[in-house]
């Protein structure tokens, strides 16, 4: 499914319900131009669909830019050169309360939010199939559910929106809610819509959120918050329907999306259209000018020799992951899954962002199995993605030796796809293992920031605490 786009107007946090009454569309025609009575619209399934659209579209700039939240602030990955006006409070650890970066990501994920409530607000008014209607809400509550995970990981509990802002007195009613009943919305979420959701799709709605995909995320946020029988049994069900993995370099490049190894990923559609991504530009080294691709990089998002020397001789992977540019004395390493050589110089790459793939739902679903004591279960769904990557199983560990093992198994199979920042926060490990690396593995910009365990959480916006005083702040901000 590659959308098309639907322009957000730039308003803050919970104000973005608001502004999806107002801005105007690229290919929808939507009559209120300012705060008017809903029922005025959203009277016909296609005001439901394009209303769905939005929040699909909205995912782009999303995604085009989430590795600075999951990536760049793990021992996964810096920046260099310029990059470091944009993203060096990110690769520092040193970001504020008033970081840019911050307060976008916030808007961001509750402008799609907002998409997703007013669909389930209205879907219930204009004439349809049932199977259509249930279609609608599953594929809302999913995206609803994925922005609420990604909101609390970053800043913990938050603002817990359900339905359609229609005033701005009411958006600034909502004080955070805690963690868990954000967690606990989410999991209700997922569950209705693992429901009513197909197992796949055809045609032009390939892409779309699916039941597999609704069980996947649910799996993942029963293990981010330590929920492991639960997050066992949820997750073996999805394994179940995993198949054999493709090789590494087959799951990754252009061409190769929406294959049998990805669950769900956001579409991106290149060609000038303002739809592509920009994961060229961003990842590609500074210094390379246009002999990795047409795009001069800024390098955003680079490697750093930590995770390449992490990589285990004869893991075929690694050339798939990590590319290697060097510039005089300087070697940088980047996120080659990502970059291909025929992006245009217009910067829009068409490859698509993964972000639920089979092979960290057999991770997961190890590691479930290794928390639950079942470490000989484990080591078999461990070694599905081992030996599809040219490297021996892993035979006899101990429980302690298997939960080593299954975190350096996620580390390089997810890298740069947004994963290591927080699985090192809910493993607990985040201070001791970024100290090391800060040791071991000194940036070329300079130090990493004093790392401590309140920087797990990022602060609150202060634009919104602002706007709406009744939020609170993160300790350490």
């Amino acid at each position: 499914m590659k959308t098309k786009k639907i322009i957000i107007c730039g308003v803050s946090m919970l104000m973005l319900s608001l502004a999806i009454t107002s801005c105007k569309k690229s290919f929808v025609e939507i009559t209120p131009k300012g705060i008017i009575p809903v029922n005025t619209f959203y009277n016909t399934e296609i005001d439901i669909k394009s209303a769905l659209t939005g929040a699909y579209s909205s995912l782009r700039p999303i995604y085009n830019e989430q590795y600075g939240f999951g990536e760049l602030p793990s021992d996964n990955a810096q920046t260099y050169g310029e990059s470091e006006v944009l993203y060096g409070e990110q690769d520092k650890l040193t970001w504020t309360a008033v970081s840019t970066n911050l307060q976008n990501a916030w808007a961001r994920f509750y402008a799609t939010i907002a998409y997703s409530n007013i669909v389930l607000d209205h879907v219930n008014t204009p004439v349809m199939t049932t199977a259509n209607r249930n279609g609608y809400i599953g594929q809302a509550k999913f995206i609803r559910a994925l922005m609420y995970f990604n909101l609390v990981r970053m800043y913990g509990g938050v603002p817990l929106v359900l339905n359609e802002i229609t005033s701005e007195t009411q958006a600034y009613t909502y004080n955070r809610a805690s963690d868990q009943e954000v967690y606990a919305q989410i999991e209700k979420d997922l569950t209705e819509a693992a429901a009513v959701l197909p197992a796949s799709y055809s045609g032009s709605d390939i892409g779309r959120a699916t039941s597999i995909a609704a069980n996947a995320l649910l799996g993942k946020v029963l293990m981010f918050q330590k929920k492991f029988t639960q997050a066992e049994s949820v997750l073996a069900g999805v394994a179940a329907t995993a198949g054999t993995l493709l090789p590494y370099d087959q799951v990754f490049g252009l061409g190769k999306d929406n294959n049998r190894d990805i669950i769900f990923a956001v579409q991106y559609l290149g060609g000038g259209f303002g739809e592509g991504n920009t994961f060229a530009r961003s990842f590609v080294p500074q210094p390379s000018g246009t002999t990795i691709t047409a795009v001069t990089g800024n390098s955003n998002n680079s490697g750093t020799k930590d995770l390449y020397d992490t990589f285990e001789p004869g893991d075929n992977r690694l050339n798939t992951a990590i590319g290697i540019y060097s510039a005089g004395t300087l070697v940088y390493y980047y996120a080659k899954k990502f970059v291909y050589q025929s992006v245009g110089a217009n910067s829009e790459g068409d490859n698509d962002w993964p972000v639920l793939r089979y092979a960290d739902v057999i991770l997961l679903y190890a590691e479930a199995l290794n928390e639950n004591g079942k470490t000989p279960e484990a080591l078999i769904q461990l070694n599905l993605v081992r030996t599809r990557s040219n490297l021996a199983p892993k035979l006899g560990l101990s429980q302690t030796d298997a939960r080593t093992t299954i975190y350096h198994e996620r580390r390089v199979e997810l890298c740069f796809e947004g994963e290591r920042w927080f699985d090192l926060n809910r493993w607990g490990i985040m201070v001791a293992t970024m100290q090391a690396h800060k040791i071991n593995y000194p940036s070329v910009n300079g130090q990493i920031g004093n790392v401590v365990s309140t920087l797990a959480l990022y602060p609150i916006p202060n634009r919104e605490r602002q706007l709406n005083p009744k939020l609170t702040q993160n300790p350490g901000y």
